[in-house]
């Protein structure tokens, strides 16, 4: 009987080992597996005044956040940005809601000219705007340069406007706000 009992736990924990092994829990479809591909964390925008961007980025466009911190002399980013040591960086940090904390950095760079090629323009970053034609009347306001809205349609089949603005440092930032389903 003792051993009727024995190999009854054997076969239980033997079943109950391969229901819970890491290639069971993969297979089963109820539950889908955990992302383990890349993570976008944050876009990093060097700037050449730092309290006129967070006036765009975080006054107008909506990012949250913003206090302004004094970097290091052996902060990583000047071997990152290939910054001249004698420059001076200050930082920012913006966040777009609690899901998307510190999703944009802003490093304003003194001592060294900062140049971003207009043509073609390398790099965009897209972002959705609330309320974009108010958007765009202040960023108009500023005197920036802007980029004529048009219709967009996504490949889901969702409407809206996309638009764009180059920032006083030269940084192409697209604008879109869906409006319809």
């Amino acid at each position: 009987m003792i051993n009727l009992h024995r190999r009854a736990l054997a076969a239980a924990l033997f079943y109950s080992s391969l229901l819970l092994s890491p290639a069971a829990v993969a297979a089963d479809p109820a539950g889908p597996a955990a992302y383990q591909g890349p993570l976008f964390k944050r876009a990093t925008l060097l700037v050449s005044d730092i309290d006129r961007s967070l006036a765009i980025y975080r006054d107008i466009l909506g990012f949250q956040g913003g206090e302004v911190r004094q970097s290091l002399p052996t902060s990583y980013s000047y071997e990152v940005f290939n910054l001249d040591p004698k420059a001076t960086l200050r930082t920012a940090m913006l966040s777009a809601g609690p899901q998307q904390v510190r999703t944009l950095a802003l490093f304003e760079i003194k001592g060294q000219a900062i140049t971003t090629p207009q043509s073609p323009r390398p790099v965009a970053m897209v972002i959705n705007a609330v309320a974009l034609p108010a958007v765009m009347e202040k960023i108009k306001a500023l005197g920036l340069t802007t980029i004529a809205p048009r219709p967009l349609r996504t490949p889901e089949g969702r409407t809206g406007t996309e638009t764009a603005f180059i920032d006083p440092d030269g940084h192409l930032i697209v604008l879109y706000e869906l409006t319809g389903p």
